[in-house]
């Protein structure tokens, strides 16, 4: 009962009834499945926090750490206020975490849950298409679209706005006569309700519907896979989003490395650079010297200068980014340090470290998965690791579901995968080799932060 609660409040997660028809404003369905899930679920959940198991499986300690990390960013402040609230909402998070890891303890769950998601996923994005195309054909060309884009800049955040999905105007670009061009980016609903959001999700039903396509066992069934298939193309074209793009080479890339081995995966990724220049649009204009890709750069660079003094330890506050750079960080690696200091974002990191150093050492040690499904699956779960972790370098998403969905499903594969072993133990133990590996990691990214900002920033004046 608890894993069929869970599926449904995973599907509410993607598809909120409340966005989809007015009559349902107000219905916390996603709120009350979950709590039935968690009553269904005491025992289970219970064990997910015992000492044993973080030992084993430390990406559970690194997720429960970082609750700790949101406490301790506004408890260094004696922010009382926000302390409440930012505890509250990452608890709800590490609930459905907890959950995914200790519902999703079979091969059979395991592949049901990624087969939901990737529906639940499939319903979401298909309405955002069909909703994106239609306000194109209302807004293009529409004399009012610059003054609705300006009352829409002046609201402050949470405030409905005129605009559904996202228009901005390309400076570098004029019609014949000598009008502005404006680009129109597809959103999704709920939490996914930036266009870098759905755009990674996109890569990730990609490679989910994928791994079923290829299926086999499903006979001629599979093929109904390149529906959603052709449709992740069509959203991913609509986002225009660079950040999913180079999700997408990143997923590629790894799965390739995995499934075919490093040289393949290089020769193609290499093929893959000398191309994207020649991509069409705002998705092949990568560049960090101007435009949007150094503006986040200053965005960085002005979080990341709050860091130089005592607040180093906790950071800034969750959630109080905007009061010191004007926006969030747009990555959620910088945006973890700042808002929670180096104890904070060293765990976020590790939440990301661990399962992606797990798929590494399976792969350098030829780990030997006895059940076939979970075998033919691994190429699949490390490419959907590494596309979100690529995704999260243009995202704030430290807090969110999403990202402890794909954090959550990488860890339930772990543990079957050191379960169907010939002689079942954990893939990865938290001991002092792996402490000092994910520590060093941890300090390399935060010192390459700041490096990366004084080399590439470019402040006028």
């Amino acid at each position: 009962m608890a894993y069929v609660l869970f599926l449904l409040a995973n599907f509410a997660l993607f598809v909120r009834p409340s966005e989809l028809s007015p009559m349902l404003e107000g219905v916390q369905l996603y709120l009350f499945l979950i709590i039935g899930a968690v009553i269904c679920a005491a025992r289970p959940l219970q064990n997910q926090l015992a000492r044993k198991v973080f030992i084993q499986q430390p990406i559970n300690l690194c997720v429960v750490g970082v609750l700790v990390g949101v406490a301790m960013s506004h408890l260094s402040l004696m922010y009382l206020y926000g302390l409440r609230t930012g505890v509250i909402a990452m608890s709800k998070t590490v609930v459905y975490y907890l959950l995914l890891v200790a519902l999703v303890n079979t091969p059979q769950r395991l592949r049901r849950f990624l087969m939901c998601t990737a529906i639940s996923a499939s319903v979401m994005i298909a309405f955002s298409v069909k909703d994106y195309f239609q306000f194109v054909g209302t807004w293009d060309g529409n004399p009012e679209l610059y003054s609705a884009m300006l009352h829409d800049g002046d609201l402050p955040p949470g405030e409905e706005k005129i605009l559904r999905h996202v228009v901005e105007l390309n400076m570098n670009d004029t019609t014949d006569t000598n009008q502005h061009v404006y680009v129109f980016r597809m959103r999704g609903l709920g939490i996914f309700n930036d266009p870098n959001d759905v755009a990674i999700l996109i890569v990730v039903v990609s490679l989910i519907c994928h791994f079923f396509l290829t299926d086999k066992a499903l006979g001629p069934v599979r093929h109904v896979w390149w529906i959603p298939l052709g449709l992740m193309v069509i959203a991913m074209y609509c986002t225009q989003s660079r950040g999913g793009i180079l999700a997408t080479g990143v997923a590629g890339t790894v799965w390739l490395a995995t499934k075919y081995g490093g040289r393949v995966a290089i020769g193609l990724g290499a093929l893959i650079v000398m191309m994207l220049p020649l991509a069409a649009g705002r998705i092949g204009d990568i560049a960090l010297s101007s435009g949007t890709g150094q503006s986040r750069i200053q965005l960085w660079g002005d979080g990341l200068a709050e860091l130089v003094s005592p607040r180093i330890l906790f950071g800034v506050g969750e959630g109080m980014y905007q009061e010191y750079a004007r926006l969030v960080a747009h990555n959620s690696y910088v945006h973890a340090f700042v808002e929670m200091g180096i104890f904070g974002g060293t765990f976020f990191f590790g939440c990301l470290f661990f399962p992606a150093y797990a798929f590494f050492r399976m792969h350098r040690d030829k780990v030997y998965i006895q059940d076939e499904d979970l075998r033919r699956l691994r190429p699949y779960m490390t490419a959907i690791l590494a596309s979100w972790c690529m995704g999260l370098c243009s995202l704030s998403r430290c807090y969110v579901e999403s990202t402890y969905m794909i954090i959550g499903v990488s860890a339930a594969y772990i543990n079957l995968a050191g379960f169907y072993q010939w002689r079942p133990r954990p893939i990865l133990m938290f001991n002092r080799f792996t402490v000092e590996r994910w520590l060093l990691c941890s300090a390399c990214l935060f010192v390459g932060c700041f490096v990366f900002v004084r080399i590439f920033a470019r402040y006028s004046g």
